[in-house]
């Protein structure tokens, strides 16, 4: 506090506010990226092994299901991770501020995603070739995909921040000379 001519002037520590760091936001992100188009690589090939060519029916019916939990899985597992990496990446034991981190992940792949879709779509312009009720039940997965994707990324961001007691003892740094050069 300061004093000035017997009124009691507050001030705000700056440094107290909680802060986003974009840095542990994007490095989360593309942490979760990368686990996600890992996820996609190793799903496609499972599908591809799992193909009867012998039986198209069966076939078309299992790859629609598969492609629906895997899509699930993938979105949950990876923003998990990615926002478990923001926390860690901050640095900071706020479990508050590591949940907003895993959501802000989860945020930007939305964006992200959202972005790429669209300008896909704008290109391959499949819009008339759709039916309804495939294109109804691709959003009800992408919904729910989405949905505990937001959930896990939280979660991740949570429980990474919690974590950062137990990181950060094991760190060892070399002491940084003081004085000038």
């Amino acid at each position: 506090m300061l004093s000035a001519e017997g009124n009691t002037v507050l001030r705000a520590d700056v440094d107290s506010q909680p802060l986003m760091r974009w840095g542990a936001i994007i490095g989360g992100w593309l942490v979760a990226t990368g686990i996600a188009s890992m996820l996609y690589v190793a799903g496609l090939a499972l599908g591809f092994s799992a193909i009867d060519a012998n039986n198209a029916d069966a076939a078309a019916r299992s790859v629609g299901l598969g492609t629906a939990v895997w899509m699930i899985l993938t979105w949950t597992v990876s923003l998990f991770l990615g926002g478990m990496f923001a926390s860690w990446f901050d640095g900071r034991s706020d479990q508050t501020m590591g949940a907003l981190h895993g959501v802000t992940v989860w945020g930007l792949s939305i964006a992200a995603s959202g972005l790429l879709l669209a300008l896909g779509l704008a290109q391959a312009q499949l819009a008339p070739l759709v039916t309804q009720s495939g294109a109804q039940g691709a959003m009800w997965v992408a919904f729910l995909s989405i949905l505990l994707a937001l959930a896990a990324s939280g979660v991740g961001g949570w429980l990474g921040a919690g974590h950062i007691r137990r990181v950060h003892h094991l760190r060892r740094y070399e002491p940084v000379a003081s004085g000038p050069r």
